[in-house]
């Protein structure tokens, strides 16, 4: 009688560590931004290089001359004129993550942590380039989606 009880604890105890350790490890969501680019009228551009940076720029995009650059790439453009700021303990981020969108002008970025990002965008259209920028706050284990609208487009 004792013997049986002795198992039936036994199993329970078994059973609830078991249960414990299963329902304690679940997997995180991913933390995922969203950019769509579209045009002025709404329409949905594709293959814009879209890239998320962590420090703002030293200047405008729009204030940037196609006559003074010669590459035409945003991801030199955006570097070059990347401000750098540093933390009271002389930290400072470099975060830089650059994509394509795809046929419904959606580019997904999959990122570590919940932060704050500026959004530089380029479409290039021949010899016509057109830019846009905006901010997104991305949220931990959430997908956060941006709309960037590009100027004269």
């Amino acid at each position: 009688m004792l013997n049986k009880i002795f198992k039936t604890i036994l199993l329970g105890v078994f059973a609830l560590v078991i249960t414990t350790t299963f329902s304690s490890c679940e997997k995180e969501k991913d933390t995922i931004a969203v950019i769509i680019v579209k045009d002025g009228s709404g329409n949905a551009v594709p293959q814009s290089r879209v890239i998320l940076h962590a420090n703002q720029l030293k200047q405008s995009l729009e204030t940037y001359n196609p006559d003074n650059y010669d590459n035409r790439s945003l991801d030199l453009l955006v570097k070059a004129n990347l401000d750098t700021f540093y933390s009271p303990t002389g930290q400072y981020s470099n975060i830089f993550i650059a994509e394509w969108t795809d046929n419904n002008g959606r580019a997904e970025f999959t990122l570590p942590l919940e932060m704050i990002l500026n959004i530089s965008v380029m479409k290039i259209d021949g010899n016509d380039e057109y830019l846009g920028a905006n901010i997104i706050n991305i949220k931990k284990e959430e997908a956060t989606t941006q709309v960037v609208t590009l100027i004269n487009y």
